[in-house]
């Protein structure tokens, strides 16, 4: 046997869609949204981003596939110098909250923003680069097969590690 009446139960749950859960899932959406959108880690998913273009930039130059001209060869250490200003004005303004306060709402995070899509634009001119090589190389030679393997993701070898020791 129920302890509560049936009726208030059922007033009670027709009540909580429209007025419990707006404030709960605002509760819960608002620290998602400040976590994703914070300068500081923005930062770090810029740092990990220049290293990735660093890294790319670098086997693309030894595969020959970066000529070398003087713009090609300047874009990414003006990349890194401006990754690096930002990356220091954002870790000098989480020192203090308010300091953090004034960069978010001076447009840090936009500023964050632009220099990750810049970095991953550069990246990506990078990685057209190598597809457009592999796909003349095989073009050259009909009768080859080109079995490369593209990494998923940072440090996967996939089948060519095990093709190598095999």
């Amino acid at each position: 046997m129920p302890i509560l009446a049936e009726e208030p139960v059922s007033a009670l749950t027709c009540a909580l869609p429209t007025k419990f859960w707006g404030p709960i899932l605002a509760v819960f959406a608002m620290p998602l949204m400040i976590h994703y959108m914070s300068p500081l880690r923005l930062a770090r998913v810029l740092a990990v981003a220049i290293a990735h273009a660093e890294q790319a930039f670098i086997e693309g130059h030894t595969a020959g596939l970066v000529k070398g001209t003087e713009a090609e060869l300047q874009h990414i250490p003006q990349l890194r110098e401006e990754v690096s200003i930002v990356i220091e004005e954002t870790l000098r303004n989480s020192l203090s909250w308010r300091a953090a306060l004034r960069g978010f709402l001076r447009g840090r995070t936009c500023t964050l923003l632009r220099c990750i899509r810049e970095v991953q634009r550069f990246e990506t001119y990078i990685e057209i680069l190598k597809e457009s090589n592999l796909r003349t190389e095989s073009n050259l030679n009909p009768r080859a097969i080109f079995l490369e393997r593209r990494p998923v993701g940072p440090g996967y070898e996939g089948d060519q590690a095990r093709r190598r020791t095999a």
